[in-house]
């Protein structure tokens, strides 16, 4: 497998990376601070806030 992805050609990574940033995009930015909220207690963020 490893071979395989370092044969291809730059232009086929790049038709790779795209749906790889599609679907991070929207993880970062709604789950990532969504499990943020469900871990970090309302008492620390505000503590952080004030700094």
């Amino acid at each position: 497998m490893r071979d395989y992805l370092t044969n291809l050609t730059p232009k086929v990574r790049i038709f790779l990376a795209v749906p790889i940033v599609v679907i991070a995009y929207p993880v970062i930015t709604i789950l990532l601070p969504a499990i943020v909220r469900a871990v970090i207690p309302d008492v620390v963020r505000s503590v952080l806030s004030l700094i």
